[in-house]
């Protein structure tokens, strides 16, 4: 996680409102019953700044070699949160384009 850090937020540290772990939860998916919907579950955090536009990051370490990082920005009720999936290879996370959750709050 903080090779992660190191990587793709170095610049905006000091703007990070919370930091934690997450995990998945799958529930159906009455459209495409083959596919579930993924949401995540929030574990465990640290709150670093106290405000009102919050810029979140929340961790789920697969395997040795694959992160998921789950972030949320934006104010309360009207905001983007996204999860991506990055491998690690030769101590560099390479980011899979396709996103494992997007949506508008």
């Amino acid at each position: 996680m903080k090779l992660w850090l190191q990587q793709y937020k170095s610049e905006g540290m000091g703007e990070i409102t919370k930091i934690g772990l997450f995990d998945w939860s799958f529930m159906p998916n009455k459209h495409n019953p083959e596919k579930p919907r993924r949401r995540p579950n929030l574990r465990g955090w640290e709150i670093l700044i106290d405000s009102s536009f919050q810029r979140n990051i929340y961790f789920l370490e697969v395997n040795t070699d694959t992160l998921h990082v789950f972030e949320a920005a934006g104010f309360a009720l009207m905001g983007n949160k996204y999860a991506f999936e990055y491998k690690l290879e030769k101590d560099l996370f390479i980011k899979n384009e396709k996103s494992l959750l997007r949506m508008i709050s």
